[in-house]
């Protein structure tokens, strides 16, 4: 082959390949654009409900509406189980004097399970908190330390054998009065990802409602979302975290006594009562829960400030948990199966 022949033969073949190579770029870029544009982002909101903050994390074509869906069926839910609000069923059984009180299917699911989950923990989860509640006065924040008289007067009127199901119907004995803040927020959270779903069965995210956390679906690609679990002596105006953990669905709730509390010479009173000693319980100052419901997360957390340590690390995992402990002297405790979430997966 002539030395011009040659010459132009490659430039030729050097053409071709520049023109092959720029062809399977700009295909690279439309195939990428085109997912782009195929999978949407993350569409976020925060409101407050249940007196919280709730953050809302949807990625889907509908997420707008899956939002909106979502607070406004959490605002339904708060004030249908609002033990203060007049309009609350849960006020009108409190008030009801005894007498039966027709309800729906849904505070019908909400109060069995709650009863359930006070039956298998011996009554560390307790609905009927109600008086003791009131008594503290954390019901509207008017705090005090009730007299040794007053919280034996108040006992006899807790005890979840004091709700009666007949039917449609529930009813109070002994003055008791219920109080589902123990799980109310959890069953909400598993509503939400209920209504995402329905929706859009592909929808992914999370809800968060004050620590209480649900997950609609893995991260794009299937990965898992990072959730940090709060120190519970945090300082003022942080999110600092004691551990992490790596979740593609489920749920997490946590329980803590820096959540709604008051400190009279020097000691702190939280929100979680014993509800056999009409005191805020003691030993335990955080406890957070992963369970594939966040109703059944939410109550148990709040039953492991009364279980105690011991038992809660042996029974928890029987009850579908697993948990993650930090007791007064700030040690960390674990159930066996807790660190599988510690690890991605």
């Amino acid at each position: 082959m002539r030395k011009k022949d040659f010459e132009t033969f490659v430039r030729e073949r050097r053409w071709s390949w520049i023109l092959t190579y720029t062809f399977i770029a700009i295909l690279i870029l439309m195939v990428f654009f085109f997912s782009l544009k195929r999978v949407p982002g993350y569409s976020i909101k925060e409101s407050v409900v249940f007196g919280t903050r709730v953050k809302i994390v949807v990625s889907s074509k509908l997420a707008g509406r899956i939002i909106e869906a979502i607070l406004q069926d959490m605002r339904r839910i708060d004030r249908k189980f609002d033990p203060y609000d007049e309009r609350s069923v849960i006020y009108r059984i409190n008030n009801s004097n005894g007498e039966w009180v027709e309800v729906d299917n849904e505070v019908l699911f909400v109060l069995k399970k709650a009863l359930y989950f006070a039956e298998i923990t011996g009554g560390a989860f307790d609905p009927t908190v109600g008086v003791l509640v009131k008594l503290w006065g954390f019901n509207d924040g008017n705090y005090r330390i009730p007299s040794d008289e007053e919280i034996r007067d108040a006992l006899k009127h807790v005890g979840y054998e004091n709700v009666e199901i007949s039917g449609n119907k529930v009813r109070l004995k002994n003055g008791a009065l219920l109080d589902l803040g123990g799980i109310a927020k959890g069953y909400a959270v598993d509503r939400a990802i209920q209504i995402a779903k329905r929706y859009d069965q592909k929808a992914t995210g999370f809800i968060d409602a004050g620590g209480d956390i649900g997950i609609i679906g893995p991260k794009f690609g299937g990965s898992d979302w990072v959730i940090g679990i709060r120190n519970p002596r945090y300082k003022e105006n942080s999110d600092e975290t004691i551990d992490v953990v790596y979740m593609k669905d489920g749920a997490i709730a946590t329980s803590g006594d820096y959540e709604r509390y008051f400190i009279k010479d020097g000691k702190r009173y939280h929100h979680i009562f014993n509800p056999k000693t009409g005191y805020p319980s003691h030993g335990i100052i955080s406890a957070t829960v992963i369970a594939q419901s966040c109703a059944d997360a939410d109550a148990l957390a709040t039953a492991i400030f009364n279980l105690g340590l011991d038992y809660s690390l042996m029974y928890i995992p029987r009850f579908g948990g697993q948990a993650f402990i930090v007791t007064e002297d700030s040690k960390i405790h674990r159930t066996k199966g807790f660190g599988y979430f510690e690890k991605p997966h």
